[in-house]
């Protein structure tokens, strides 16, 4: 949600919502929600051609750019991808979800001797 506009980036969650208003002139809004919140994502030209990634996915990545006006702030998507069978195989997982990488917000300790 702070990314400037015009930003490119790639994010991915659970979808939520998938809607197109008569209002929109045939724009599709979709709503995916991650660890960090809900995401706005829209695309003008891509439902046609990803039609069965779009209505299929229960979880996806979006590859696209930020756009903002006032305190609306939408994603852009230029591609999409299904992350459905992984969203599947998190359920066979046992104990904490580790990030193999670890969690950016977490500070990192070493063990120190004292002599």
């Amino acid at each position: 949600m702070s990314a400037r506009d015009g930003r490119w980036l790639m994010t991915a969650g659970l979808v939520l919502v998938c809607q197109m208003p008569g209002t929109a002139k045939g724009v599709m809004f979709l709503t995916i929600e991650d660890e960090a919140g809900p995401a706005n994502v829209t695309w003008p030209k891509l439902f046609e051609g990803r039609r069965r990634v779009v209505l299929g996915s229960s979880m996806m990545a979006i590859n696209g750019r930020i756009q903002r006006e006032g305190e609306v702030v939408h994603l852009i998507a230029e591609q999409l991808f299904d992350l459905s069978g992984d969203l599947s195989a998190l359920a066979d997982r046992d104990g904490e979800f580790k990030l193999p990488t670890g969690r950016g917000d977490e500070a990192c300790h070493t063990a120190r001797s004292h002599v």
